[in-house]
């Protein structure tokens, strides 16, 4: 088949969870399909700068089809935000808050007006960009929306209305993803598939350098991800003080590019973006995840993970792997304690649950089964 992944950002060198996964999706698929993806030229999406050349290229076996950004993101646009998600406001100011959200790529959405009926399957990434809200509906007769839903302010915003009930199907992430959106847009009777993801062998890796740099200090919890407010990384340093000011030991490694002020003291260490060698620690991921990767990627190696019970996504992935912990409102000392306590074997128990449910044929075969949705 001809299948085309829509997505706001592509390639090797762009960070981000749903980005990653579109990636993936596209490179499995075109093992036994003709594969394109439209996307942008923008590699930072705080910014929607140009990075890429405009034009085709090949990315292996992908064609990549790149439109340009018209301007980029204004400066203001956290007031203009703020207002349409906490202030009272009109349908108008919605629709103007998706634009000036951006990415605004006038050329890609002409071309799936022009090109996107050629296509047996289009497969968008994520609901709450233009390239997506505004091109879908241009192709909804052989779209599947891959939302990367999570409960967030954006999700109760009009315009979305009615894109959730318009593609031919939906790729959900985990069950959780599935549960809010058919609650939230009471469209379960649109076919979808829990697609989770397939992962490969972690990398060769020595973490023992790594974290004997911190052991005197006590435990190493490793945030691994974006460090910004978007990513409720505000509350976890709330979280973390708490338990500190309660007479907690350790240190908070935040790894990841940080988009916020960052307290300085000893025992909250930034880094930054990491290598591959240093992210297999405890981990800590947003509340705010559509899926968390970093969890399966954690307990691969045999990591327990600590997650914000605020998140049903990544609760639900603990829960069902047994292989962390979930807190509450006060609790995060008492659940990082537990969380040490029982470490190897919630460890054991997430990395079985990653060796059954994330082989590359459980991920093909759904994947499989989304394409079939749509093109039949």
């Amino acid at each position: 088949m001809r299948i085309l992944v829509v997505v706001q950002r592509y390639g090797a060198e762009v960070v981000g969870g749903s980005e990653s996964h579109a990636r993936v999706v596209a490179h499995r698929l075109a093992m036994v399909n003709e594969v394109e993806v439209a996307t942008t030229n923008a590699l930072d999406y705080w910014s929607w700068a140009p990075h890429f050349p405009e034009g085709e290229s090949m990315d292996g076996p992908v064609r990549v089809r790149r439109f340009a950004v018209t301007g980029t993101r204004s400066p203001t646009f956290k007031d203009a935000e703020r207002h349409v998600l906490f202030e009272p406001h009109t349908l108008a100011d919605e629709q103007a808050w998706l634009a000036t959200q951006g990415p605004h790529a006038p050329g890609l959405l002409e071309f799936l007006r022009r090109e996107g009926k050629a296509y047996d399957a289009a497969l968008f990434y994520t609901y709450i960009y233009e390239p997506t809200a505004a091109g879908l509906p241009l192709v909804a007769e052989r779209a599947a929306l891959i939302s990367t839903a999570h409960d967030e302010e954006p999700l109760r915003l009009v315009p979305y209305r009615a894109l959730f009930q318009l593609p031919r199907a939906f790729g959900f992430l985990t069950p959780e993803e599935r549960d809010l959106v058919h609650a939230r847009f009471q469209n379960g009777h649109i076919p979808n598939e829990v697609l989770g993801i397939g992962l490969d062998p972690p990398p060769w890796h020595d973490p023992e350098p790594f974290r004997e740099h911190y052991a005197p200090r006590g435990p190493l919890v490793l945030y691994l991800g974006q460090v910004s407010e978007g990513k409720a990384v505000d509350e976890l340093l709330a979280d973390w003080s708490r338990y500190r000011e309660a007479g907690g030991t350790g240190s908070l490694v935040l790894a990841g590019t940080a988009r916020m002020q960052i307290p300085k003291q000893d025992d909250i260490v930034p880094l930054g973006r990491v290598s591959d060698e240093e992210r297999y620690a405890l981990l800590l991921p947003s509340h705010l995840e559509s899926l968390g990767i970093v969890l399966l990627e954690g307990w691969q190696v045999g990591t327990p993970c600590l997650v914000s019970a605020k998140n049903k996504v990544t609760t639900g992935q603990v829960a069902r792997a047994h292989g962390g912990a979930s807190y509450g409102p006060g609790a995060f000392g008492t659940a990082l304690a537990a969380v040490l306590a029982e470490r190897d074997a919630l460890g054991a128990s997430g990395r079985a649950y990653v060796e059954r449910e994330c082989t590359w044929p459980a991920f093909d075969a759904r994947l499989e089964q989304l394409v079939d949705l749509v093109a039949n």
